[in-house]
C-alpha cells in the first residue's frame, strides 16, 4: 500500500479515536488497546497489520488531538502514564488526580478499579466494575 493511501485511512481512524476519548467519563480510563478494539479496520489497510499497529495509532491520534478532548484519560495496558508531548507524566497524573484517579507508587493507575471499556457503536457505557481481564498484545 502506498503511503498516500494511509493518509486517508488515518484520518478517519483518528475521528473514530477522538470520539471513542470523549465518551470515558471523568474518574475513568481507557486503555490505546481497549480503544482501538472498539474501532473497525478503516478502508485500504490490511486487517493483520491494522490489528498490530491501532494501540499504537491511537497514539499517534492522541498527540495532535482538538483542544478539550480528554487524552489524559488514556493509559497504557498496565495503567501506565505515556508522557504528551511537551509536557511530563505529571499533567496527566494530575489532571486524573483531579478527576478522583490516583496513581500508585510506580505512577500507574489501577485499571481493576477505574479502567472503562468502550463499546463499538454505543454512546456511553456507564462505570462499574471492570469488563475484561488484562491487557492486551495490542494495547501500546
Amino acid at each position: 500500500m502506498a503511503s498516500t493511501e494511509v493518509a486517508p485511512a488515518f484520518a478517519i481512524f483518528r475521528a473514530q479515536v477522538y470520539a471513542q476519548v470523549a465518551k470515558i467519563p471523568s474518574g475513568r480510563v481507557s486503555t490505546y488497546g481497549a480503544i482501538a478494539r472498539a474501532i473497525p479496520c478503516p478502508p485500504g489497510i490490511d486487517p493483520l497489520a491494522y490489528r498490530r499497529i491501532r494501540a499504537r495509532w491511537v497514539g499517534y491520534a492522541l498527540k495532535s488531538c482538538p483542544p478539550g478532548l480528554p487524552w489524559w484519560r488514556v493509559v497504557n495496558s498496565r495503567g501506565g502514564i505515556s508522557p504528551r508531548p511537551g509536557f511530563g507524566p505529571q499533567l496527566q497524573r494530575l489532571l486524573l488526580a483531579e478527576e478522583g484517579v490516583p496513581t500508585g507508587p510506580e505512577g500507574n493507575v489501577d485499571l481493576e478499579l477505574h479502567r472503562w471499556i468502550p463499546q463499538a457503536g454505543e454512546p456511553h457505557h456507564p462505570p462499574g466494575p471492570p469488563l475484561e481481564d488484562g491487557g492486551s498484545q495490542d494495547e501500546h
